[in-house]
């Protein structure tokens, strides 16, 4: 997902790990496979919350330099740690894997045997086909274990276009004037999967065979 299509996350992120890299600089090392290997993901966040407010002010002491350094560092870490999100979702294994599309990402529900995938995109986009009578697309028996998909391919579900107005999807399928894809997946996932949910009931799709554990929002990048 480009940067610029996610600024609230973009700058969470940014503002974080800047105070992170910068406290590591000044040992002049980064961590070790040992550290690594004594730590976990929580250990590392609330490190990096701790030097939450700081950004500005490191910007102003380093200077230009510093900063495009760590601007550097900061999206080769994004990139890398990226590809990790959807890899921890459970798909039909006889389906492809589905691609979000960039600037939005889709929620995931199987049922059964079918998957079903809603796509949805982030504020100042649009769908660039028509899909407001086509909430989510499919992948079964019934679709020869491929996805129901407008685009050619394959596996991408759907495209996220700028545009200042979302008028192409239904209402449901756009995130938040104040969230993103990413800043959902980390805060409020379970609200996404829980309306999707809902929106498949009310369209007669029997949701006694849930299957909750393979439930996952993906975002594209």
């Amino acid at each position: 997902m480009p940067f610029g299509s996610c600024p609230f996350w973009r700058m969470l992120f940014f503002v974080s790990l800047a105070g992170f890299l910068s406290d590591l600089s000044e040992t002049g090392a980064f961590a070790s496979q040992s550290d690594c290997d004594s730590t976990t993901i929580d250990n590392v966040t609330q490190s990096l919350q701790k030097y939450s407010t700081c950004l500005p002010e490191m910007a102003k002491k380093d200077g230009r330099d510093s900063l495009n350094r760590l601007i550097w560092i900061l999206k080769d870490s994004l990139n890398l740690l990226q590809p990790l999100q959807g890899k921890f979702c459970k798909h039909l294994p006889q389906c492809p894997q589905p691609i979000a599309p960039k600037n939005g990402g889709i929620v995931c529900i199987t049922i059964g045997s079918t998957e079903y995938c809603k796509p949805m995109c982030n504020k100042g986009y649009d769908f660039s086909f028509l899909r407001r009578s086509r909430l989510y697309e499919s992948c079964d028996s019934s679709t020869g274990f491929t996805w129901t998909t407008q685009l050619t391919g394959g596996q991408t579900l759907a495209v996220c276009e700028p545009s200042e107005k979302a008028v192409s999807g239904a209402e449901s399928a756009y995130f938040p004037d104040n969230s993103s894809c990413l800043h959902t997946l980390a805060y409020s996932e379970p609200e996404q999967l829980d309306t999707f949910l809902g929106e498949l009931a009310k369209q007669g799709i029997d949701t006694f065979n849930h299957n909750k554990e393979a439930d996952c929002l993906i975002c594209g990048y």
